[in-house]
Parts: structure tokens; C-alpha cells; sequence
């Protein structure tokens, strides 16, 4: 059957068709996603731990180790001024008493010193006295115990009498018919005197005895004398000591090595006591050491312990620098300031370092295994730090806690949404992927694309 004349036209331009279409590219397996129009290609970090080291340069003032008014204690009429200003003083050492700045005259103390001395030779003489009642009452104890010893003994001797002549008289009563009355009577008569010579020796005991408990008696009012005596040396001797101490006053020395920074007296200048705070005669100042003060901010105080490694620069000694260490601190900040005040202790043998000359100081401070990012990914506005971390293809923009800035790197801790003003930071984990430079041209939530 003849092919139609129509169909086989359009065969003819299908073909014609097919010769002139170019070969089909071959289909990816899988297409990538478009990136958009507007993304904006930026540079990438993450946060890396690192050691910092910063100094905290402060201005400082040298003051004295020691600043003391010398006053007066007693009332009295200066009779002798011994140092004028900028004279160099010495502070007791051992025995020796410190350098003598002053004397004042008080004649009626002295009086009263020597009348409190002889009251102590007066108390002394009177123990000594009492002593020596003590010392009789005893011998007239040991007289009276040798008293009763005695009449002990006679006693003895009496008795033996008084037996002999009553068995005698016995006998001769029993021979009465045989001897005469004479006799009799003799022997009546020396029985009757032994029995007499028994009391007598009997009341010698008696009295030895009391005497000797008199003797005892006054033996413990003595040794009581002897006792309020000593007690009276004693008081006397404290007495005296008093005013001996108070007549010490009268010599104003120096209380430690120094230098006279003030001089308000002179020879003649009465000296009255006052309820009230007293004016001072000399002021001294003590220099082998200067404190150097200085006022850290509350941001770095936390490394300006005690110990810190500190720097002390003085300009007007041609920028001398001593090294030192941070020797106390306040311990609290200031509620006015919010600074926390240092002390620095430096030697100062030659005194050519003066108080009152203006210090720089510098404290040498550190951080450890610090989270840091490039200074060019912190962006600073309105007093807050701000960095735009990537997340999936978008800018986000985030508050960042920062630190200390070192060698072109900046200190982060943690980081919130730009748009929180409070709530809790979110640690810095290091993975982060934060933008570098250029960070003015972008906006919170723009598209970008890493390099």
C-alpha cells in the first residue's frame, strides 16, 4: 500500500529536525543547591586557646613607710630643742635609747621623784626593823621553850625529893615510939617543903610555858610586820617607778630611724595638757623603705594579689625602675572608685626616693588556655563587643563577653544573641565558626558564603 504523501513529509522534517539538535549532557548524580544572589563570601575562624600576658599600668604616689607626730605626754616648758627639720634621727636599738629630739622642764616632778625615792628607803628601813622584831620574837621563843625545859627538869628533881621525904616521913611515923619527937618533926617539916617546892616548880613550868606561847604570839605579829613591810617596799617602789617613768616623758626621742619632716617648737614653748588632741612637736617620717600606693580597676584587680611581680617607674629620677612585689592590698574595692588599693614596699637606703614623688606601676598579669579570637572578628559598638558566627549559610550575630586584648588577639568567654540584653552566656566551645573582617557590611541573618 503507497505511503501517504503527508506522513511522508513529516517524516522528512522530523529527521531534518534530529540532524540539526546538538548531543544531550549527560545528568548529574547529585545537583548541588544554588547559592543565593545576595551571599556575601566572608573568611572564617574558631576561637583557639592560647596563653595571654598584659601589664596593668597604673599611676601611683610614694608616701613614707612610716609618718608619726611626736607629742608631748606631760605639761611642762621646753628647755632644750636638740633637731631642726631634715635632720636625720635614730630609733632605740638594744639598750640604747633613740636619738633625743627634746627635753622638758618639769621641776615639780623631779621633786616628787626624790620624795618618792625616800619613801622607798623609809619603807625599807621599816622592813628591815620589823625583820629584826621577828628575828627577837624568835630568840624569845627558843628562851622560853629552854625555860620550860628547866623547870621540866626541876620538876623531876622535886618529885624525887618529895617521894624521898614521904617514905621517909612514913618510916619515922612507924618508929614513933622509938625516936624522938625532934626528929619527927624534921622530917614533917622537909616532906611539907618538897611538896611546897613541887608547886613552885609546877608554876615555873606554867609560866615558861605561857611565855613561850607569848613569845609564839608575838613571833607571828612580827613575821605579819615583816610581811605589811615588804608590801610597803613594794608600793613605795611601784610609786617611785611611776614617777620615774613619768620623768622619762620629760626626754622626747625619736621612735624609730627617720627623718624630721616637721618642727613645731621651740626652746620655751609651754606645753599645756589638753582634753583634745594633742599638737605635735616634731613629725618624723621614716624612709629605708617608700610605700608606693595604687588604685586598680575592679576589671584587672583580681590580678594585682599579693605577690604580684610589679614595675615601679619614677620619671622625676629619670625613669629609675625598681622591681618589686604587690606587698598588700586593701583587700576590699573602694564603693566611690571601684579601684582596689595596692601597696608596694621598695628599698630605699640612699633616700633618694621622696614621698610624695608621683610613680608609674606596672603590674605583669596572665591568663591560661584563654579562649581568643582575632581582633577583626570583635566588632566594638556602643561599649558592647559584638562577632557574627555562621550557621547554616546565615550571619548571626552575637554579644561576646571579652578580655583582655594581646598581640592582636582579644580574650572571649561566652556569647548571646545580639538582641538579649540579659539572660546567660553560653561558654565558648572552640568549634564555633566565627567571621573575620569585615563585619560593618553585614547584617544579622544575611547569607553568606565561606571561603
Amino acid at each position: 500500500m503507497p505511503v501517504p504523501r503527508w506522513f511522508a513529509a513529516i517524516a522528512l522534517l522530523a529527521a531534518c529536525v534530529g540532524c540539526s539538535r546538538e548531543p544531550a549532557a549527560p545528568v548529574a548524580a547529585t545537583p548541588a543547591l544554588p547559592t543565593p544572589a545576595d551571599a556575601v563570601t566572608v573568611a572564617v575562624t574558631s576561637p583557639k586557646k592560647q596563653s595571654l600576658a598584659w601589664t596593668i599600668d597604673q599611676p601611683g604616689s610614694v608616701q613614707a613607710f612610716e609618718v608619726t607626730p611626736v607629742v608631748a605626754k606631760l605639761s611642762g616648758y621646753v628647755s632644750k630643742v636638740h633637731v631642726d627639720l631634715g635632720d636625720v634621727v635614730k630609733g632605740p636599738a638594744g639598750d640604747k635609747p633613740g636619738t633625743l629630739l627634746a627635753e622638758v622642764s618639769i621641776p615639780e616632778l623631779v621633786q616628787e621623784a626624790e620624795q618618792k625615792a625616800a619613801l622607798v628607803n623609809q619603807a625599807k628601813a621599816e622592813a628591815e626593823l620589823a625583820r629584826q622584831g621577828a628575828e627577837v620574837a624568835g630568840e624569845q621563843i627558843k628562851a622560853a621553850e629552854a625555860m620550860v625545859q628547866e623547870a621540866v627538869a626541876a620538876r623531876g628533881r622535886v618529885l624525887a625529893d618529895m617521894e624521898r621525904w614521904e617514905s621517909e616521913l612514913k618510916r619515922m611515923e612507924g618508929l614513933s615510939g622509938v625516936i624522938d619527937s625532934q626528929t619527927l618533926s624534921e622530917t614533917r617539916k622537909q616532906y611539907k617543903t618538897a611538896t611546897a617546892a613541887r608547886g613552885e616548880v609546877e608554876a615555873k613550868i606554867a609560866s615558861a610555858e605561857a611565855a613561850g606561847r607569848e613569845a609564839k604570839a608575838k613571833k607571828g605579829r612580827a613575821d605579819a610586820d615583816v610581811k605589811a613591810a615588804d608590801a610597803r617596799v613594794k608600793v613605795a617602789d611601784a610609786e617611785a617607778g611611776r614617777v620615774k617613768a613619768l620623768l622619762g616623758y620629760t626626754q622626747i626621742r625619736a621612735p624609730f630611724d627617720g627623718v624630721v619632716t616637721a618642727r613645731h617648737v621651740h626652746t620655751g614653748h609651754f606645753l599645756p595638757l589638753t582634753s583634745g588632741k594633742p599638737e605635735p612637736l616634731f613629725v618624723l617620717a621614716r624612709l629605708d623603705t617608700v610605700r608606693v600606693f595604687a588604685e586598680i580597676p575592679e576589671s584587672v584587680s583580681a590580678a594585682a594579689g599579693v605577690g604580684a611581680k610589679v614595675t615601679v617607674r619614677i620619671p622625676a629620677l629619670g625613669n629609675r625602675e625598681v622591681s618589686a612585689t604587690v606587698t598588700r592590698t586593701s583587700g576590699v574595692l573602694s564603693n566611690d572608685s571601684r579601684t582596689l588599693r595596692v601597696e608596694i614596699d621598695v628599698p630605699n637606703a640612699d633616700g633618694s626616693i621622696k614621698p610624695g614623688l608621683f610613680a608609674h606601676v606596672r603590674i605583669a598579669a596572665g591568663s591560661e588556655n584563654a579562649f581568643v579570637l582575632p581582633a577583626a572578628a570583635v566588632l566594638f559598638a556602643d561599649e558592647t563587643a559584638y562577632c557574627f558566627a555562621v550557621t547554616d549559610g546565615k550571619a548571626v550575630k552575637l554579644r561576646v563577653q571579652t578580655g583582655r586584648t594581646s598581640g592582636g588577639n582579644v580574650e572571649v568567654f561566652g556569647t548571646r544573641k545580639a538582641d538579649a540584653a540579659t539572660g546567660p552566656w553560653a561558654p565558648i566551645g572552640g568549634s564555633e565558626q566565627v567571621v573575620v573582617g569585615n563585619l560593618g557590611a553585614l547584617a544579622d541573618g544575611q547569607a553568606v558564603a565561606v571561603k
